[in-house]
């Protein structure tokens, strides 16, 4: 039977040559390999359904850059199609790795998808069509992406109409179908993640290497194998379209989704459990205020294989939330009830004005002065963190250094207030994540790099002012038209371009002080 290689690329820096990495280096974000690529075994578990056709899951997290070449070499002839999921760090390498594909036979065909296409998919086409033979746009793509590679086996392409969410270049252009609603794919193929190469050893020893020991000290209990779940999709801010402005999720036709019942949710849990999941990563990008009503029914609904468990014994589930989600004690009365037991939150700290300009409070207050608004947040964010002690949940928290308008003192404003929110927070915080401000592809951060108008209009609207206009026009125009996108050099040129007085080593060496005071505190950084 024809394959159907799936790849989730590797960080592109780890396999192709380039800048040395400094603030974006993969070591540093150490969740990247202990366990299965979702979108990946998604996708693979929806072929698998495709008679004739043999899905091939490939996570090129684990499995080694000549390791993937040589498969597609010595398979060329047997490959119908090879997939590749693009994120921007590891968009260069899909493209490396798809031009491979087209070199050794021209007749394979290439699909790919995910945030990074989806942001920038006129310029991926126009750029790389060549070696990218269709796209999927945003996450509303399974039936159609099944139904394309049918129609590939059968050698009977449909209209473009009839794949809603497909791009492709055409005579010059892009065309592209909207995408269409449709439901949570849940009926996953664990078997497929070993049943090429041998994935689980290596997701395994990195995750009993780095998330399994920090559990055993915090809560006592022992797990062995992680696996991202999704019963939820969506975040509330994505209902307005007005996400923070560093975000650049890709939501697609639909704001939020999520399984149809908790009797739905509990069995995708309980199939995760019996193939040996024990710590399950709930991708939803924000829970309480976004789902309160499905973990409420989750709550009332638990099934008997769940509450004859012993706690100790059940699986360790995590998710994300807005403090001001978590900050209400019967929000984390229920995560703290269905088994969630450790919370990443991004705590809002700084001035009215940097608030304002990562346009991260929830939504315009009755008072709308930005000092008051800044007060609430930052008040939100004490309460989440007491709540969390309260309630026994272990909170992951993660700070965004850097914004639209951001000066020098701005940024000794912000690192002032993380710290204090560190110190605040002792008792409640296991582990910081602080990073510099990366303007991903369909962030806001990324169109005030390459829109100098878009920037200063949200520049007025905020109240802040930004460098020389010929320099951020100029800076716009390298920017625009690629699709291979060095993201350190952006996250300089970001700077140059809207931060007046400050440069990217500013900002890198105001993260490393916040990391610093977070280990003084005895906080774990990074895990």
């Amino acid at each position: 039977m024809p394959l159907v290689l799936i790849v989730n690329p590797p960080n592109s820096n780890t396999v192709l040559d380039g800048p040395t990495c400094t603030v974006t280096r993969p070591e540093d974000h150490t969740d990247w390999s202990d366990f299965p690529h979702l979108g990946t075994l998604t996708l693979a578990s929806a072929l698998a359904e495709v008679p004739g056709v043999t899905p091939v899951y490939l996570d090129g997290t684990v499995v080694p850059w000549p390791t993937i070449l040589g498969y597609i070499e010595d398979h060329a002839d047997e490959l119908l199609a090879v997939c590749a999921s693009t994120l921007t760090a590891t968009y260069e390498a899909a493209v490396a790795l798809l031009s491979h594909v087209k070199a050794l036979r021209p007749g394979i065909r290439t699909i790919v998808g995910n945030d990074h296409f989806s942001a920038l998919t006129e310029q991926c086409l126009r750029n790389h069509h060549a070696c990218i033979d269709f796209g999927f746009l945003g996450n509303e793509v399974i039936a159609s992406f099944r139904d394309l590679v049918a129609d590939l086996y059968q050698g009977r392409l449909r209209a473009l109409s009839a794949y809603p969410g497909l791009a492709v270049w055409r005579e010059g252009e892009v065309l592209a179908t909207p995408q269409r609603p449709e439901p949570l794919f849940t009926a996953l193929r664990y078997d497929l993640v070993d049943a090429v190469f041998e994935h689980t050893p290596h997701y395994q020893a990195n995750f009993r290497s780095r998330v399994a020991p920090r559990f055993r000290d915090l809560l006592g209990v022992d797990l062995h194998a992680g696996m991202p779940l999704e019963i939820a999709r969506g975040c509330i801010k994505f209902r307005r379209d007005d996400a923070c402005s560093f975000c650049s999720i890709q939501f697609g036709g639909m704001w939020k989704n999520s399984v149809e019942d908790p009797a739905t949710a509990w069995h995708a849990v309980e199939r995760a459990h019996d193939n040996g999941y024990d710590y399950l990563y709930l991708t939803a990008d924000e829970l309480p205020l976004t789902f309160g009503a499905l973990l409420r029914r989750m709550r009332e609904g638990m099934p008997q294989w769940w509450t004859a468990l012993p706690e100790e014994e059940r699986p360790v589930m995590v998710g994300y939330a807005r403090a001001d989600g978590l900050s209400d004690p019967r929000h984390a009365e229920t995560l703290r009830q269905v088994g969630v037991r450790q919370l990443m939150v991004g705590l809002d700290a700084g001035s009215p004005l940097s608030l304002a300009a990562m346009n991260k409070p929830l939504s315009p207050l009755r008072d709308a002065r930005p000092a008051h608004r800044a007060e609430r947040m930052f008040e939100h964010n004490v309460q989440a963190m007491q709540t969390a002690r309260d309630q026994g949940l272990l909170l992951k928290v993660g700070f965004v250094i850097g914004h639209l308008g951001m000066t020098p003192e701005l940024l000794a404003e912000n690192v002032d207030s993380m710290r204090e929110l560190l110190h605040l927070g002792k008792g409640a915080i296991a582990s910081l994540d602080v990073e510099v401000l990366s303007p991903e592809p369909g962030s806001r951060d990324y169109r005030y790099l390459t829109e100098p108008e878009f920037a200063d209009a949200a520049a007025r609207r905020v109240g802040v002012g930004l460098p020389d206009e010929a320099e951020r026009r100029s800076v716009a125009e390298r920017w625009k038209p690629l699709d291979v996108i060095d993201r350190e050099a952006a996250m300089s040129d970001y700077v140059t371009a809207v931060m007046p007085g400050l440069t990217l080593d500013d900002l890198a060496a105001a993260r490393t002080r916040i990391r610093e005071y977070g280990k003084s505190s005895g906080i774990v950084i990074g895990e």
